[in-house]
Order: structure tokens, then C-alpha cells, then sequence
């Protein structure tokens, strides 16, 4: 029996990409640990530059309905182990059998925003493949407890958080989002398929019937008991970007249980902002 190589202890490990840095992070820490990585990257999110970190026959582009040749894609290649990473709000859709499976199943479903993850993940797991938590692989992205660089929140600013608990908490099961905007202690908008800045610009409209000053703060959870292999709550420079230009103090997030995409850049965003991001222990 020949020796085995260096190469055949190589785990092949498989990315499903969609927008922001995160892929790219994710392939610089699969080249670091020598992992053999194939990328399905997502239609009309990802960023067409990660075509650059695979071989050309280890890359290929798909539309989000098309899970069955996703996994087709990953199983002809060898690949048993993947993971989801980057938001597809903006991706391109296209009528296909799977998305009528998954229209059929979500009509079930209460919260379909949470339900379309579970049957996405259920298609996968049937299709033999396992999706891990990125968190898993690369621990390093999460945020702890407490500030993530030298600003720190007041003490009213997580009164208002705990204050808000519950709200937020009926809010998020909904499917809606996973952000609401506080200021004063009220919440003044939550977030919806439209992103961070919609959020932001709205609350700050509101803000002006409060007095138009500055100040408030971002929340950002997830829902307790959500599978943690997807759609985990992410902070990055553009969330720090949308809340400082319009005043608002800083985000407060889950310790444990959110992303920071690009964490080097976003510690320094925040300090040069003075905008803090500080994570804590959700109770329940």
C-alpha cells in the first residue's frame, strides 16, 4: 500500500459565496490551514474578484434557486464539507424546481425568513452534504463580550438595550430583520429587507420628532434557537459608516453570535470614528 502524501491528508471544503468580505477572508484562512477549496459563488452578490482564489475548474457561478446544482457541483468535485457566507439580498433569482419545493414548504411556515434557511439546509444535509458554521472553522470573526476597540457605550445606551429586550425579540422572530435603531430609550425603526442604511435614514427622520439630535444606538440580535450555520448578525465598516454619518453612538450585538467582516479594519473604523460596537450575553 503506498505511502500517503501530504496532499491526501488535504481536506477539500466547499464555499457558498455571497456579497461582502467575508468569502475572501474565509479563502485566505482555507489556503492558510491547506484546504482544497471549491467556491459556488452566488449570482448578482458575489464579488466577481473571488473567481481569483480557486483554479478556473473550482469555481463556478450559480443562481440562488439552483441548490440542486450547487450540491451536484460540490459532490462531482469531492467536496463533503461546505459553508454559507455573505448576505443575498440583491441575488438573482430564477424560477427553477427547487424554488417551487421551497415555495411549497415555506407555505407551512410561520416565519419564512428563518424557514427558507431551514429547508435550504435540509436540501443540503439530504444531499449528504454538511454545512458548517463559520464560526466553527474560524472562531476568530465572532465578537466577545464587551467593546471591540476603545469606545465604549454609556450607561443608558445598554439601559436601552435591556429596556428593548422583548420588543426586539417579538420583532426578529417575525423574519423581518435582525437590527432595530434606539434613541431615548424608544425604538424608532426596525430593520427590513432594504438594509442598513434604509434602516439608519429612517430612524433618523423619526429621530427628528424626538428633538433631531444626535445619538442613539444600533441592535443588532439573532433569533434564540436559529440554526448557527447561517445568517448569523454581521458588523463591518459599512454598518459603522451608515450610523456614524448620521450621529448615532454605536451598535450593541450578541457576544458569541456575530460576524465581524474585515475585523481589522472595522476596530480601527470604529476608533477613528469613536463609534463603539460592544457585544453582550443575551439572557433567555
Amino acid at each position: 500500500m503506498p505511502a500517503k502524501t501530504a496532499a491526501d491528508s488535504v481536506r477539500k471544503i466547499g464555499l457558498i459565496a455571497g456579497n461582502r468580505r467575508l468569502p475572501f477572508q474565509f479563502a485566505a484562512w482555507a489556503k492558510r490551514e491547506g484546504h482544497d477549496l471549491y467556491i459556488a459563488g452566488i449570482n448578482g452578490e458575489v464579488d466577481e474578484n473571488l473567481r481569483g482564489e480557486v483554479a478556473r475548474d473550482r469555481y463556478r457561478d450559480f443562481y440562488a434557486t439552483e441548490i440542486s446544482k450547487v450540491i451536484r457541483f460540490f459532490k462531482e468535485s469531492g467536496v463533503a464539507d461546505v459553508v454559507m457566507i455573505g448576505g443575498i439580498a440583491k441575488a438573482k433569482l430564477k424560477p427553477t424546481l427547487d424554488a417551487a419545493k421551497i415555495l411549497a414548504r415555506l407555505a407551512f411556515m410561520k416565519n419564512k425568513h428563518k424557514g427558507v434557511f431551514t429547508v435550504i439546509l435540509s436540501m443540503f444535509d439530504a444531499g449528504g452534504l454538511r454545512v458548517r458554521p463559520i464560526q466553527e472553522l474560524m472562531p476568530e470573526l465572532l465578537i466577545g463580550e464587551g467593546a471591540l476597540g476603545k469606545a465604549r457605550p454609556a450607561d443608558g445606551d445598554i439601559d436601552a438595550f435591556n429596556k428593548n429586550w422583548n420588543t426586539m425579540l417579538k420583532y426578529i422572530r417575525t423574519g423581518e430583520g435582525q437590527a432595530v435603531i434606539i434613541y431615548k430609550g424608544e425604538i424608532l425603526a426596525y430593520e427590513n429587507i432594504k438594509g442598513t442604511d434604509d434602516l439608519v435614514k429612517r430612524a433618523v427622520a423619526k429621530r427628528r420628532e424626538y428633538g433631531g439630535g444626535s445619538g442613539g444606538i444600533m441592535a443588532k440580535i439573532m433569533e434564540p434557537g436559529q440554526d448557527d450555520r447561517v445568517d448569523l448578525p454581521v458588523v463591518g465598516t459599512g454598518t459603522l459608516e451608515a450610523i456614524s454619518k448620521y450621529g448615532i453612538s454605536g451598535v450593541v450585538v450578541e457576544a458569541g453570535r456575530t460576524i465581524v467582516d474585515d475585523m481589522g479594519d472595522t476596530v480601527k473604523m470604529a476608533d477613528d470614528l469613536g463609534v463603539f460596537v460592544y457585544g453582550v450575553r443575551l439572557r433567555g
